[in-house]
């Protein structure tokens, strides 16, 4: 499935493009973002860093129908990964986990990246049921944290952390 990710305050279409594609294929969530206008910002070099302070793409996955209870991934322009497993129940509570228990690729271009995640469904306990994420894009334009926030989703705040928003993951 093909889609494009918006502004996460208003839900309205944002320059700063972002075509995400995803689905599921031998035993593996897929995921690839196209992003485009980007100063391409990396806050930190390491793996489990808060990299979610520069420009980054976010999965959050729900496997299963506890929504309180999600994987989040994420992959800045410099190939950095974050990989953590959230409890969002009377605050955040996260368990950071093995940064490259899955593949992730990033490719630079001017003015913007894209990025391939695979995540097999062992990583993530899944067998079969239900899967519901949202996905998110973080475009600090050089810097600025939290400038640009998008969307699959909007959760129509400052925050990702709104499970309610989490969509089926089809296809």
């Amino acid at each position: 499935m093909e889609c494009f990710l918006k502004n996460n305050y208003t839900g309205e279409e944002t320059p700063f493009k972002t075509v995400l594609e995803y689905g599921r294929k031998n035993g593996e969530f897929r995921f690839s973002f196209d992003c485009e206008n980007s100063k391409l910002f990396s806050a930190y070099d390491e793996d489990n860093e808060p990299i979610y302070n520069g420009d980054v793409v976010e999965l959050f996955i729900c496997v299963g129908g506890d929504r309180r209870s999600y994987f989040e991934i994420e992959v800045a322009p410099n190939g950095a990964v974050f990989f953590a497993e959230i409890r969002n129940e009377n605050g955040l509570h996260a368990k950071m986990l093995n940064a490259r228990s899955f593949f992730s690729k990033v490719t630079l271009r001017e003015n913007g990246y894209s990025v391939e995640i695979n995540v097999p469904d062992a990583i993530l306990g899944y067998k079969n049921g239900e899967v519901t994420f949202n996905a998110y894009r973080i475009e600090t334009e050089g810097g600025v944290p939290n400038k640009n926030l998008l969307a699959l989703n909007p959760t129509l705040c400052g925050s990702f952390h709104m499970p309610q928003f989490f969509v089926p993951l089809e296809g």
